[in-house]
This record gives structure tokens, C-alpha cells and sequence, in this order.
């Protein structure tokens, strides 16, 4: 990999992009995806689990080897928290998961799985998007670096539609993860560290496992816009995120 590095950051970061998608897509097709998870079981759940954290452990030893640490933000945050607002409409984005509270829909021990894959998914996707993809991009130019790590990160979530049936939760998700993929690189490059965007992203992943899909939200929802559905739901949170994560990027892009 160190050879790979040294002769094109581009085309190293473009590996692990693609051995990410393509490793974990195959594990989640053997536990047969997102859906239906009270039907699992915990031998099923435990392939994608041992495979992310492979992947993490492999990625986060290469830095670490390489004296990498700075260049990829797995250091200590060195932004200005008053003008990153104390980072409060992070905290408000990465808790809109839970708007409907908690609930368990699975064993105990198949949904802490579930939680520990998408969250140590979280802390690769950082490394490799806003890390490896990101840096090697921005050498040559910062804010095509910005725009294609933000792009690439959302369309990438398009490859959920081979582990679930919902395809227009999928497309949402799609158009969310491009403007939250903007926040976080955002944040990465004008606080000089990951860890913030890591601490989100790990969060997000990992609560969505117990998050209700009924509740106040839906509630409020319905009392506003009459009744309600479910897309229709997922269709207001989906423009609360995109206005929250976009309106703090934008911020943040004018005044860190």
C-alpha cells in the first residue's frame, strides 16, 4: 500500500473506497442486508461486524505506521470552538435520528452488533472520504477537493439499495449524505482534525439501530401537514438535515 500511496494518492485512496463497498456489500448480503434485523441472528450479523473492524484496524494501523496522524486528522481539534459555534448544530444534526426516541427492535445482542458495525463504518468512511480521498484531491485543488469528497460520499450510500427495500428512504439518505458530507469536510478542513466528524458519524450510525420510527415527530408531522406518512416523514426530516448541515457548512466555510 505504502508503494500505491507514494506513486498516487488518488488511485490509493480509490482502493479503499472500493475495497470498502465491495467487502461490506458482500458481508451485508450474507446477513441478509438492513431489513428485517428482529429476524437475525447473532452468527449472521457478526461477518459484516469482523469485516468493518478489519477494515478500521487495517486503516487506522497504516496512518499510525506511516506518522500519518496529522495529515489524516486523527489528532486533536485545533479550530476555534466559539466560531464553530460549540459545535451545537452538530450535536442538533447528529441527534435527529432519534426525534421519535428509542426503541428495541431486536435482541439485545443482535442490535448492539448491528450498532458496532454501522458505527465503526462511520469511522471508515471518515478516513477514507474526508481522510485518504479528500487530502490527495486537495493538493491540486481545495474546493474541487471539498465538492467531489462530499459528492462521492453521498451517491455512495446508493449502494444501499442492494441491502434494503426501501428505495425512496435510500434516495433521501442519498441527498442528505451529499450536504452532511459537505459539513463534515467543512469541519475537517478548517478544524484540522477528523475527530468531531468522526464523534458524529459514529453516533449517527450507530443510534439509527435503536431509533423509533413513530413517535412525537411523526405526531407533529401529521398535526401539521394532516395525515401523514411514513415517506412523508422521512421527507421532513430529510429537508431539517439538509437545512441544519448546510446552513452550519455554509457558516463555517465563511467564518473559521
Amino acid at each position: 500500500m505504502l508503494k500505491l500511496y507514494k506513486k498516487s494518492e488518488i488511485a490509493f485512496a480509490l482502493v479503499w473506497i472500493a475495497l470498502y463497498v465491495v467487502i461490506m456489500n458482500i458481508a451485508l448480503q450474507f446477513c441478509g442486508g438492513f431489513d428485517n434485523l428482529s429476524e437475525k441472528s447473532v452468527h449472521q450479523v457478526l461477518i459484516p461486524v469482523i469485516c468493518i473492524v478489519i477494515l478500521a484496524v487495517a486503516a487506522s494501523f497504516w496512518i499510525v505506521k506511516n506518522k500519518l496522524r496529522e495529515k489524516y486528522g486523527l489528532c486533536a481539534f485545533k479550530g476555534n470552538k466559539k466560531t464553530f459555534l460549540y459545535f451545537i448544530p452538530l450535536i442538533i444534526m447528529s441527534c435527529t435520528n432519534l426525534k421519535n426516541g428509542f426503541t428495541l427492535s431486536a435482541p439485545w445482542a443482535v442490535s448492539l452488533l448491528m450498532a458496532v458495525n454501522l458505527a465503526v463504518g462511520g469511522y471508515v468512511e471518515e478516513i477514507i472520504f474526508r481522510g485518504f480521498l479528500f487530502k490527495a484531491m486537495a493538493k491540486d485543488n481545495l474546493k474541487s477537493a471539498v465538492i467531489v469528497s462530499a459528492v462521492t460520499f453521498g451517491v455512495g450510500h446508493i449502494v444501499n439499495l442492494a441491502n434494503t427495500a426501501d428505495v425512496f428512504g435510500v434516495l433521501l439518505q442519498v441527498c442528505y449524505a451529499v450536504v452532511i458530507g459537505f459539513l463534515y469536510t467543512v469541519i475537517a478542513l478548517k478544524g484540522k482534525s477528523l475527530i468531531p466528524c468522526i464523534l458524529s458519524h459514529v453516533f449517527v450510525n450507530g443510534s439509527s439501530v435503536f431509533a423509533a420510527e413513530n413517535g412525537p415527530f411523526n405526531n407533529l408531522a401529521a398535526a401539521v401537514f394532516g395525515q401523514t406518512t411514513q415517506g412523508l416523514t422521512e421527507l421532513v426530516s430529510a429537508v431539517l438535515i439538509i437545512l441544519i448541515s448546510g446552513s452550519y457548512a455554509v457558516w463555517l466555510w465563511k467564518k473559521a
